[in-house]
């Protein structure tokens, strides 16, 4: 079974958790909750342990709950550790308890792409970026298309610039609900839209099988996040395509990137002309955007209800007095 923090409410895992399941796939959170509060519910009989992306798991950002979890685990068990950026982590894998750790590696370089993913780049200044972005997805019109930010109002905005040009994007990206995740997921991986427009939320651990274009709209801050978008296409022996839009302010970060692949990426040619034609209608869509972000409030502060969805905090105006 699976539990994780969606809309699935505890309780409803916990019925299922006390049928003793053979396999239990959750997040560390929702796990060790679980096992503090779901009577019955152990992992003392535990004889295989699988951490995929583990070297995510096994950063700060986890380690308290992996720890909690690996305490009432048997030390007699095998542990198995996935991850297309794993890096030599002797000290957190003697915390996470593992002995004589077998290292099985697919590839012959570290950090390696697959042979069949066509890799390039543009140079472009920082403000043509959104009319740069709609010239290549309109050269790969039919074609399903993940393209990655750095921050979720970049993702949320670029979706509403896209669908007011007319192409069916969806966002995807941290501060939406679980379910409307889920949602834009599924429509992608079903073909009811072409275009995702993700932050690294989506970077890692979807399933999705075919995906014939990654365009980095933001070059990733991190080298092995460049891995891990890019991963989401020519996979499974099949061809793809990654795009990245190099301006100004990301050459060097763009040069480490080449560097950690030992690859030099050629220049994908594009067709000026074409793109200047486009700079009229992408600027109207931008002024579009920038009315429906602040209609929705987007940015503002928000909190989380009892399902874990976020809403919106009104702020109080100091102007009006409260009424006894």
């Amino acid at each position: 079974m699976q539990v994780n923090n969606s809309h699935s409410d505890a309780m409803t895992q916990a019925v299922a958790l006390a049928k003793k399941p053979h396999i239990v796939i959750g997040t560390p959170g929702r796990i060790l909750y679980h096992l503090q509060n779901t009577r019955g519910f152990s992992l003392k009989s535990i004889k295989f342990l699988v951490l995929d992306e583990a070297d995510r798991l096994l950063n700060m950002d986890f380690e308290d709950a992996i720890d909690a979890i690996l305490k009432v685990m048997p030390r007699e068990r095998t542990s198995f550790l996935f991850s297309a950026t794993m890096t030599n982590k002797v000290a957190k894998l003697q915390r996470a308890s593992l002995h004589n750790p077998v290292k099985v590696q697919v590839s012959t370089s570290k950090y390696a792409t697959v042979d069949t993913l066509v890799q390039q780049y543009l140079f472009v200044p920082e403000k043509f970026k959104d009319s740069y972005l709609t010239y290549l997805l309109t050269e790969f019109t039919g074609h399903s298309a993940i393209v990655f930010t750095a921050q979720c109002a970049t993702a949320q905005r670029i979706s509403l610039v896209l669908r007011h040009l007319g192409f069916k994007a969806l966002p995807l990206h941290g501060k939406m609900p679980q379910t409307k995740r889920l949602g834009a997921l599924n429509q992608f991986k079903a073909g009811g839209i072409k275009i995702l427009i993700a932050t690294d939320v989506a970077s890692r651990g979807l399933d999705i099988p075919l995906v014939d274009l990654v365009l980095n709209y933001d070059i990733p801050q991190h080298t092995k996040d460049y891995i891990h978008r890019v991963g989401r296409t020519a996979r499974a022996g099949h061809s793809g395509r990654a795009l990245n839009i190099v301006t100004q302010y990301d050459v060097e970060q763009y040069q480490k990137i080449e560097e950690y692949i030992g690859k030099k990426l050629d220049l994908y040619k594009t067709e000026e002309d074409q793109v200047l034609v486009l700079m009229e209608r992408v600027a109207e869509a931008q002024r579009y955007a920038a009315m429906d972000m602040r209609e929705s409030g987007f940015g503002k502060k928000r909190k989380r209800n009892e399902d874990g969805e976020e809403k919106q905090v009104e702020k109080a105006n100091p102007s009006k007095k409260s009424r006894k």
